[in-house]
């Protein structure tokens, strides 16, 4: 009886919720609020919005959002939520890109539902917290990503796991005439690199890092597709009943839990060992725990006042920074090994570049111009945005209201005609390429796969000098073929919808040492 009485419930609010909106659709212009020009609104329901097209998408989410931006007048789009919640506008024009990231700063946030759809993964990290939390956070994270910190990065820790690791894991494949997951080869080698230089602690490969990654892979899903859907009554019922995606978020995040507080209280016990801070080359966690400490002057340590709010934090530091160093440098490099397969010519181009060293990582300008024309097409963080702290109007007309998320499409705008020509489709380096040959960078309103603004990534030259240092030496050591069939341009292989653009089932290779070969 309750479930019938439920279901009676429900059908009526539904038949409420449509007779308001039809009510507001039907309203004169003088009773309707006035707001500035909205942006295309494609396929609204006066009840669900823009719901069902939403999961009739659910798999192509970046394509879809890709052609309803290209397709709008404005180069902006407004959905919406059942009942008009969780409403969005999201933009695909430099200029509305340079007011969210640079011009109109201030006026957006990460937003309560952001943090409430990541919480469980994320916390408190640099990647959901706004205001001071974020600004001090960012503070001590920048003295990673120094000069300094650069140099030691590529001529230390690069060369230590591409020694030890990489290359002799891809000879081994290659010796054996095994085929082997590129992509996740990568992702090995991006997770061992960002606990090296963030953490300070070399990881072995086994059995338990494939089950950690797995977690991280479920929560960061789960996550993501909360972040772009609102909270329901249906995702509450289930954390409640322990049961559905909910369940399975509890014990991705219980596995993630145990390795970053394994890191945690490594790092104690050596900071216990070796009284603390003792020089400027101390890794990010270890400038962390300092501050935890009040040596910042006590402003980072004051917001988590008792011991196991401190640890708490700090689990969230290594959780957020094993997500920005493991996938992105992989996934970008998974689809330029594949991009080079598909284009032979500048495959050929790559290797040449390479086996002449270019003058190392901060030369070889037309691998640079390779990697950055597959990020154009393949960006590894596709699709991001914040939340409107007050009204706002962006350049292109485009009403957003408080509350409202407002995102881009990095993904979307690298396959923008009115941005990069009849070509935009196509892989094409020399258009990053002077006349001299030389590297030609854009503005990173138009080319914003590394941010922009107060907000711009950190790791950015870092993330540079680890796909170069290691896209030469796969290129100088082996050719790369990929098992068959091999997609083309014009039917390139599947993406997973996450955060992150992985390629779906991996990158599986065949592996050909050249002094083996016929070249």
């Amino acid at each position: 009886m309750e479930a019938i009485h439920l279901a009676y419930v429900l059908v009526f609010a539904l038949l409420a919720v449509f007779v308001l909106q039809l009510r507001r659709r039907g309203a004169s212009p003088a009773e309707q609020p006035a707001r500035a020009t909205t942006a295309h609104c494609p396929y609204p329901n006066p009840v669900l919005g823009n719901t069902l097209e939403f999961i009739r998408n659910r798999r192509r989410f970046f394509d879809w959002y890709a052609d309803l931006l290209r397709a709008a007048p404005t180069g902006a789009i407004e959905a919406w939520g059942p009942f008009g919640s969780g409403r969005a506008v999201t933009a695909a024009t430099p200029a509305d890109v340079d007011h969210l990231l640079r011009a109109g700063f201030a006026g957006y946030v990460k937003g309560a539902r952001f943090r409430e759809a990541t919480a469980d993964l994320i916390g408190d990290g640099l990647f959901a917290a706004d205001g001071r939390l974020w600004s001090l956070q960012r503070k001590l994270a920048s003295h990673a990503f120094s000069s300094r910190s650069l140099r030691r990065f590529a001529d230390g820790v690069l060369a230590v796991h591409l020694r030890r690791g990489l290359l002799p894991s891809l000879d081994d494949a290659a010796e054996a005439g095994r085929a082997v997951d590129l992509q996740a080869a990568l992702r090995r080698f991006g997770f061992g690199t960002i606990c090296h230089v963030a953490f300070g602690v070399e990881v072995a490969h086994g059995d338990g890092q494939e089950a950690l990654f797995a977690a991280f892979d479920a929560a960061l899903e789960i996550s993501f597709r909360r972040a772009l859907t609102p909270a329901t009554w249906v995702r509450r019922l289930t954390k409640l009943l322990d049961v559905g995606r909910s369940r399975r978020l509890r014990e991705a995040v219980g596995v993630i839990d145990g390795y970053a507080m394994s890191v945690v209280e490594a790092k104690e016990e050596a900071r216990r060992r070796n009284g603390g801070l003792d020089d400027g080359d101390a890794d990010l966690l270890s400038r962390f725990m300092a501050a935890m400490d009040g040596e910042d002057g006590g402003k980072l340590g004051a917001m988590f006042p008792t011991p196991a709010a401190k640890r708490r934090f700090l689990r969230d530091v290594v959780v957020t920074f094993v997500l920005a160093g493991k996938d992105t440098t992989s996934s970008a490099l998974t689809w330029f090994f594949w991009l080079l397969a598909a284009n032979p010519h500048c495959e050929r181009r790559a290797r040449e570049e390479a086996a002449t060293g270019g003058g190392g990582a901060k030369g070889m300008h037309y691998l640079h111009a390779a990697i950055t024309e597959a990020m154009r097409l393949y960006p590894p963080v596709p699709f991001n945005g914040r939340v409107a702290a007050r009204d706002d109007e962006l350049p292109s007309g485009a009403a957003v209201r408080a509350g409202w998320h407002a995102n881009y499409s990095a993904y979307a705008m690298g396959r923008m005609r009115t941005l990069w020509g009849e070509d935009c489709m196509e892989f094409v380096p020399e258009r990053w390429l002077g006349d001299g040959g030389e590297f030609v960078p854009v503005d990173a309103a138009r080319y914003p796969v590394f941010h922009a603004g107060p907000r711009v990534c950190l790791g950015k030259e870092m993330a540079y000098v680890h796909m170069k240092t290691v896209a030469a030496a796969v290129l100088r050591r082996f050719r790369v073929d990929v098992v068959a069939p091999l997609a083309s341009m014009e039917a390139p292989p599947a993406y997973e919808m996450t955060a992150t653009m992985k390629m779906k089932d991996g990158l599986w290779v065949r592996l050909c040492r050249l002094e083996e070969s016929a070249e």
